[in-house]
């Protein structure tokens, strides 16, 4: 990943904060024109985070791709051990900067193809928007699982999966999309992965969209997230 044109599509996007809005988020003014995307946002953390209030203990999680780190501190709040992980370092130094200090909570710049983390390091690894900056799902999966316990938990959110016969016309989106915003070379960078991707391992959906229910709910005012959410675990768990 080209990490400075990354940094200037965002900030053409507008999705670069200020502090004082990225210790508040989710949370967003309804004046943005990110609002609707951060409500959606906000309905998968609370979806993540009542699953998690199940679990018995604190969990060691890592958040791939944890950008400003809001949802590596919103997970932090509730006693789990989180590290943010991310190879951009100006929305890194923002969220040590805007959460620390938190003892639970430690951000990392890094290449996850290059960290030398232990096998067996986490109870989670968290995919949140992040899957479409990788060119290939299923190696980068089979990589993560190395880095679960027995009985660990990988969670893709907030990502778009196609099957097959959507995967041209997603492409052609993303190119007229990035296009648009005088980035053409975006589009290069942007992956669109497939729900057969995922065919070979033990992958479970936690929550499955309905078109036309969004639809309806957001005619209600109601935002829920479009996007899947996918939880894979260790196949030599129990």
């Amino acid at each position: 990943m080209d990490i400075d044109l990354y940094l200037r599509v965002r900030e053409k996007e507008g999705r670069l904060y200020s502090d004082d809005i990225v210790a508040r988020l989710p949370l967003m003014p309804n004046r943005d024109s990110l609002a609707d995307e951060w409500r959606a946002r906000s309905d998968s953390a609370s979806r993540l985070t009542r699953y998690l209030s199940r679990r018995p203990r604190s969990l060691s999680i890592l958040d791939l791709g944890c950008g400003n780190g809001w949802l590596s501190n919103l997970l932090s709040k509730s006693g789990h051990r989180v590290l943010g992980v991310d190879q951009n370092r100006y929305e890194l130094q923002q969220a040590a900067r805007v959460f620390s200090p938190n003892p639970h909570l430690f951000f990392v710049e890094t290449d996850i193809f290059s960290t030398p983390f232990r096998t067996g390091s986490f109870d989670m690894i968290l995919l949140a928007s992040v899957i479409q900056y990788f060119h290939d799902l299923p190696a980068l999966l089979t990589m993560l699982l190395r880095y679960l316990k027995p009985q660990g938990e990988l969670h893709i959110m907030d990502s778009p999966l196609y099957s097959d016969v959507e995967l041209q016309a997603a492409g052609h989106r993303s190119q007229q999309y990035y296009s648009s915003l005088d980035f053409p070379e975006m589009a290069g960078h942007y992956f669109h992965h497939r729900f057969s991707d995922l065919d070979t391992f033990d992958s479970k959906w936690l929550y499955h969209p309905q078109p036309y229910m969004l639809r309806l709910k957001r005619l209600l005012g109601w935002v829920e997230s479009p996007f899947p959410w996918i939880r894979i675990r260790r196949q030599d768990a129990p």
